[in-house]
């Protein structure tokens, strides 16, 4: 299984959710990310707090690798900014104008993009995501509106990089949530509305924590990569876990990017638990990567590391190493 499902996927890191939080470390941080075996490139979070910081530091060390592996753009970090700020801002939102600055901000990525490509390097997705936070009742006008942002959106011209949209938890009636975004059948229908009218390459991606965290379950994330797969949108899935009870992480189920469990005892996602949402995936996948967080924060690279790789052995079917308390 691992071996035909490496054949043809990216595989990519979210270094940001596990980066030091001095700036003069990144450098170090970010070369030694790039050079673990199997890693192909980052999941880098454009237009995120602290982008401007990032920026440079980035172009900087990916201009040093060249028409070398593949990187990801999510847009989680800017979207969710903006929604927070303004409420009605979102690819999915009913309001004319909210909908209108988010399809901008798509647009600002994709140049990004483009630029990046410019300069040698190989952006294979970008990632959206389908805010705002929208009660139930009004899924259904938000999944309208987020089938006419995509629309719009893949009319454009992204030099064959694709499309993708994440699956974040959805706002149920019932449960805490944390994004609180569109319910996954939802979404479906818009991508597949708005795929069938673009030519530009197009689909869906599974975060493990957030499908994980929707419904207070680690086999979720299994029936969302299965449930895309059938669709025929299945393009990524990101390995990040989730708690459940409080502790370093903080409350139970906090979208906050835990290591496996064998790192971290409270982390519900664990080697055999990646295994088997791999072997839902199959082998059709565009990319698949990690994003794993550290606590403490004073954390030392060489735990942030060790957090990474042993995210990246599971993905592999190996054991991961613990983490080195001394090391703190």
């Amino acid at each position: 299984m691992t071996t035909e499902h490496r054949s043809t996927s990216l595989r990519v890191v979210g270094a940001y959710a596990a980066q030091p939080d001095e700036a003069h470390e990144r450098r170090a941080f970010l070369e030694e990310v790039l050079s673990l075996p199997g890693v192909d490139g980052l999941e880098i979070s454009w237009g995120a707090p602290g982008w401007e910081q990032d920026a440079p530091l980035l172009a900087d060390v990916l201009g040093n690798r060249r028409d070398r592996g593949g990187h990801v753009l999510t847009l989680i970090g800017a979207a969710a900014t903006m929604a927070a700020k303004a409420p009605s801002v979102g690819l999915a939102s009913p309001d004319r104008d909210g909908r209108e600055r988010a399809v901008q901000l798509v647009a600002s990525a994709r140049e990004a993009a483009l630029d990046c490509l410019t300069r040698g390097q190989r952006i294979v997705a970008v990632e959206l995501q389908s805010f705002p936070t929208l009660a139930p009742a009004d899924a259904g006008p938000g999944g309208e509106a987020l089938e006419r942002s995509l629309c719009e959106i893949l009319a454009w011209d992204w030099g064959g990089i694709a499309v993708v949209l994440e699956h974040c938890d959805a706002r149920s009636a019932t449960l805490p949530w944390q994004k609180g975004l569109l319910p996954l059948d939802i979404e479906i229908q818009a991508v597949a509305a708005a795929a069938a009218k673009s030519p530009t390459p197009t689909g869906m991606a599974v975060n493990w924590g957030r499908s994980a965290i929707e419904e207070r379950d680690a086999s979720a994330p299994e029936r969302h990569v299965q449930r895309l797969r059938s669709a025929g949108l299945l393009r990524g899935v990101m390995f990040s876990g989730a708690t459940d009870r409080d502790g370093a992480y903080g409350m139970a189920w906090s979208d906050v990017h835990p290591p496996l469990r064998e790192q971290v005892p409270d982390s519900v996602m664990d080697r055999f638990r990646v295994a088997a949402t791999l072997e839902a995936a199959g082998s059709g996948l565009l990319y698949d990567g990690v994003k794993v967080a550290v606590r403490p924060p004073q954390t030392t690279v060489k735990n942030r590391i060790s957090a990474i790789r042993g995210t990246l052995a599971a993905l592999d079917g190996t054991s991961p190493l613990p983490l080195d308390p001394q090391a703190r």
